[in-house]
């Protein structure tokens, strides 16, 4: 496997796990650590800049973390990095394979199956084995100039210097326990429990503030460069059904209208109720905001029946507008798509040819040397304008 740059990396990770065959899951950046999200989440990747000192630091706090049970490491899903440049795949594919209610497709149904029971490093190594895997995560890598390259470090993608190296680390929920899974690491490193009256994203936050210096007492690391990514739910898919529910309320809203003013009995019975369907989240708000606004999905649809026609007429309105509202918001999704396919086809470019191609044709002309001459030595250039405007550079535009 090969480097995936960090440009980009959000739509590089929902595009993998269109290419592994995933099905109703989306990567989203995280902005606000204290908000939560509005979709289900399935685990966090962090992204983060690699540091010797901070590693060390690191290792001397997390010692006592690890969970070093063999048998209960090889009853998870936890690797060992072994394939140089495959942390990102390795970040996705943890937290995929920790899930138990994820439609994973053929691929890493398949390699599931596979390594079940496996010790970490033969996992590592049957990810840079598999061949969907790999190409799935090199389709996605930005082609490189031919030139000599130092030997990168084993399992860190390098960033635009050789100073700037990125790895990307997992946090799943795997049975009543926050995980950390680094594959550089010797073993998953266990963050305990959460609490009862609590989510497993609420410890999570905890976590990842302590590990970037926001919720402690000792310095930040100011300098520290990081993106924080969750796995969720397709917000299509999501929006889709959210869209499709609330039509089929105002439409039903729409009907009982009609009916009452031809004065006949609503839904042929007399009782205004619905074929047995989910409210809309929109519509239950509305209900929610009546005296007595709670129940099971006949009873509030009861209660919305009875509501007088200029009642019913505003929340139509209101329904309305929450519509055109979700339609935007699929429009966006559907846009943000096309729009990390079209960075991927940019990225996957090879450029080359055309490069090469150019500076031929300039050179062939005569004018790459003077180009490059103009580049090394600005000043002189401009002094030479400056004094030759009515010679050969008359009508050169002045910098």
């Amino acid at each position: 496997m090969i480097a995936l740059l960090r440009v980009h990396c959000l739509g590089l990770f929902t595009l993998l796990l269109e290419d592994f065959g995933v099905k109703g899951l989306q990567v989203e950046e995280i902005y606000d650590i204290s908000k939560s999200a509005d979709e289900k989440t399935f685990g966090f990747i962090l992204l983060f800049r690699w540091m010797e000192e901070r590693r060390a630091r690191r290792q001397t706090s997390d010692k006592d973390s690890f969970l070093m049970d063999e048998e209960e490491v090889n009853s998870i899903f936890f690797a060992q990095q072994v394939v140089p440049n495959s942390c990102a795949t390795h970040a996705l594919v943890s937290i995929l394979l920790n899930c138990c209610d994820v439609d994973l497709g053929p691929t890493l149904t398949n390699f599931k199956h596979h390594v079940e029971g496996m010790n970490p490093e033969n996992k590592g190594l049957a990810i840079g084995n598999t061949a969907e895997l790999a190409w799935a995560h090199n389709s996605h890598a930005a082609q490189q100039a031919h030139r000599v390259q130092e030997r990168p470090m084993v399992g860190l993608p390098v960033g635009r210097s050789a100073a700037e190296t990125f790895h990307y680390v997992s946090y799943v929920p795997i049975n009543g326990r926050l995980f950390e899974l680094d594959g550089l690491k010797p073993g998953p490193i266990d963050h305990g429990p959460w609490g009862a009256d609590e989510e497993w994203t609420d410890k999570f936050r905890r976590v990842i503030s302590d590990r970037l210096g926001i919720a402690t007492s000792g310095q930040p690391y100011h300098d520290i460069r990081f993106n924080l990514m969750s796995v969720v739910s397709d917000r299509r898919i999501t929006l889709t059904r959210r869209l499709k529910l609330l039509k089929d309320d105002i439409w039903w809203l729409h009907r009982l209208g009609q009916r009452e003013a031809a004065a006949a009995p609503a839904d042929g019975g007399g009782t205004g109720a619905e074929p047995a369907r989910p409210l809309s989240a929109e519509l239950r708000a509305h209900l929610a905001r009546e005296p007595g606004g709670a129940g099971s999905d006949s009873e509030l649809r009861q209660a919305a029946a009875e509501w007088p026609a200029g009642r019913r007429a505003a929340v139509q309105t209101a329904l309305h507008h929450d519509a055109r509202a979700l339609e935007e918001r699929l429009r966006d999704e559907l846009d943000k798509r096309k729009k990390y396919q079209v960075e991927a086809s940019r990225r996957t470019r090879d450029y080359d040819p055309f490069i090469t191609t150019y500076l031929s044709m300039l050179a062939a002309e005569g004018l790459l040397g003077e180009m490059v001459q103009q580049q090394m030595y600005p000043s002189k250039y401009r002094i030479i304008e400056k004094q030759d405007c009515k010679g050969k550079r008359k009508g050169r535009k002045r910098k």
